[in-house]
């Protein structure tokens, strides 16, 4: 059963392993997870607020307070580093 969180739909499985503290082994026995937690510290925190959570690059900026040019950069090093796994 998948929950409706905003416009994200969350297994119930990852919600309890959040609340548990176990979501980054759970996260790690799937790819797409294990790929995103693969990044580089700022590259994961640059695609999951501006990929996933879909923020505007001012607002990414503005949180990490750094140009949106750095933004634009990191998101498309990010990617890169989907693109070379496959």
């Amino acid at each position: 059963m998948a929950t409706v969180v905003g416009e994200h739909i969350f297994d119930e499985g990852w919600l309890r392993a959040a609340e548990d503290g176990r979501l980054t082994k759970v996260a790690s026995q799937d790819p797409r997870f294990s790929a995103i937690l693969a990044l580089p510290d700022f590259e994961r925190f640059v695609y999951v607020l501006s990929v996933l959570e879909g923020c505007s690059d001012r607002e990414c900026a503005d949180l990490l307070d750094v140009s949106e040019r750095k933004i634009e950069e990191t998101r498309l090093r990010a990617l890169q580093h989907f693109w070379k796994r496959d």
